[in-house]
Order: structure tokens, then C-alpha cells, then sequence
């Protein structure tokens, strides 16, 4: 199989169940928008996806759950991990601050993308 690249995910649409978090599979989406207009898996700063993300309107990139878990409820946190009374971390690690002050996207968070939304047949 060829190597996935931006343009094969179908970004214009919600990439539902890529991260099992709304948001943060909002803000792959942004992610993998930035790398298409660039035209591969480049890395970026974080004055670049805030430069993006503005062209949308928005302002104030989160990355939720793609570069730091975040701690889950216990409520949940039984239906992620088992029975735990206590928060346990979930997400984390698609997405890495580099020493040079720059994020890349990591193999898994191209799998997942993808799997979500090709806009390739598989």
C-alpha cells in the first residue's frame, strides 16, 4: 500500500471516530486541512495553525487531545479503562512538539485520519 497522504483523507467532513473525541477530531481536521494546502505531512508552528485556523474565522487553536492526554472523569474513565474511581489520561501523542518549536504528526494520527475519512477507495 502507498504511503497516505494529505489529500487522500476527506477532510471536509468530520473525521468521526478517528480520536473518540468530538473535538479533537474537529481539530485533526484543521491539521490535516493545513498539510493538504501544503501538500504533504510538513511540520508546522504553532503561529502557522493559528494562522489557518483564523482564515476560518476562528481564533485561539486548541489541539483538545491530539499533543496531551487529558484526564477523564471517573464515570468515563470505567468505560475507556475498566473500573477506576480515580481520572486516568486518555488521547495523547498524535501530534509532537518537536525540539525546533514545531509539531509533526505522527504515523498513527495518518492511520486514523484515514481509516475515519479516505478520499481514496481502500
Amino acid at each position: 500500500m502507498k504511503e497516505v497522504q494529505p489529500k487522500d483523507i476527506n477532510a471536509s467532513q468530520h473525521l468521526w471516530d478517528a480520536f473518540d473525541h468530538m473535538e479533537t477530531e474537529v481539530s485533526a481536521g484543521y491539521i490535516v486541512r493545513l498539510c493538504q494546502e501544503g501538500g504533504e505531512w510538513v511540520p508546522f508552528t504553532r503561529e502557522e495553525i493559528e494562522e489557518f485556523y483564523g482564515r476560518s474565522g476562528h481564533h485561539g487553536f486548541c489541539f483538545n487531545r491530539l499533543v496531551e492526554p487529558e484526564m477523564v472523569p471517573p464515570s468515563l474513565a470505567r468505560a475507556f479503562a475498566g473500573y477506576h474511581d480515580a481520572p486516568v489520561p486518555k488521547g495523547g501523542g498524535w501530534v509532537v512538539l518537536g525540539g525546533d518549536g514545531k509539531y509533526r504528526v505522527t504515523e498513527e494520527f495518518i492511520q486514523r485520519c484515514f481509516k475515519s475519512s479516505p478520499s481514496i477507495p481502500v
